[in-house]
């Protein structure tokens, strides 16, 4: 099965909102859209209204993962794949709505614990998106808004939620040596972006996000992100890079402590994909900054 879903947004709670206002606008590109009804404060990227939220507090992880269903019929098939699955969901009320910018969502967690929405009528803003930090924008469209990985304790019961419940189909997984530690990750896909939302085990429980990545259109666009990075001070956390899904990227430090990321390119999931087992995710770079 895979959802007619997208990762429609992204949001952390923060306690140091200048910080990430300074990343978001200044060195990734977002653009600000303003309060929210909740107290959040909103970020576009494309013509949607708000592809990222910050709300103020000491929790500095993942606040909530917006998956968007791309009509009625797949929201109410999706809502019903929850509730037959015995998972706890919660209508959002007309303030949450307004927050997140949807005419309707629920929101439950996964077998990991991380805080998942399902929402419908994703809105559109009424000017087009343009930001004079990153003047060429973002890959988002059908593709959804970037990707998310997940840290998990508990791989295999997390790993069929998603699959049996969400809906979502596996594009690769596989394990790495990091740093003294064996990782091993599942990334998977619910349209054509090779995935959406990946899931991390054997990554220490420190935060629930390991990291968050923007798509930009090509490799000068990268290039002028790590320009702003560096001039801006900002913690690079890998050097760049080409991923195994042919990913062209580099890592920094959020604010929270996990680490965001820029990329281009990237292989597309169609109907023939065929899942690969892989024993590195790094095709080459992707080292730490030597101390």
């Amino acid at each position: 099965m895979t959802a007619g879903l997208e990762l429609a947004y992204l949001g952390f709670e923060v306690s140091d909102l200048p910080g990430w206002e300074a990343l978001l606008t200044g060195v990734i590109g977002l653009t600000g859209n303003g309060g929210n009804a909740d107290g959040s404060r909103g970020y576009r990227m494309d013509e949607c209204e708000q592809r990222l939220f910050l709300r103020p507090g000491s929790q500095d992880d993942v606040a909530a993962v917006g998956l968007a269903a791309l009509n009625r019929g797949e929201f109410d098939a999706a809502l019903g794949r929850l509730k037959a699955a015995g998972v706890a969901v919660h209508k959002g009320d007309e303030i949450a709505c307004r927050a997140r910018h949807v005419t309707e969502l629920v929101s439950f967690s996964d077998p990991s614990g991380n805080p998942l929405e399902l929402c419908l009528g994703q809105r559109v803003a009424a000017t087009a998106f343009a930001s004079s930090v990153a003047p060429g924008g973002f890959v988002t469209g059908d593709m959804g808004m970037g990707h998310i990985v997940l840290v998990t304790q508990e791989l295999a019961p997390t790993l069929r939620f998603y699959t049996d419940v969400i809906g979502m189909a596996v594009s690769d997984r596989g394990a790495e040596e990091w740093a003294g530690l064996t990782i091993e990750a599942v990334f998977l896909h619910c349209n054509r972006r090779h995935h959406s939302i990946a899931l991390g085990a054997g990554i220490p429980p420190v935060k629930r996000t390991a990291h968050f990545e923007m798509h930009v259109p090509d490799i000068d666009a990268v290039g002028f992100a790590w320009d702003r990075a560096r001039a801006a001070g900002v913690e690079i956390t890998h050097l760049p890079g080409r991923h195994t899904d042919d990913v062209f990227s580099f890592y920094g430090r959020t604010p929270s402590g996990f680490e965001w990321e820029v990329g281009t390119g990237g292989y597309d999931v169609g109907p023939n994909w065929r899942q690969r087992h892989l024993t590195r995710f790094t095709a080459w770079g992707h080292q730490p900054p030597a101390s």
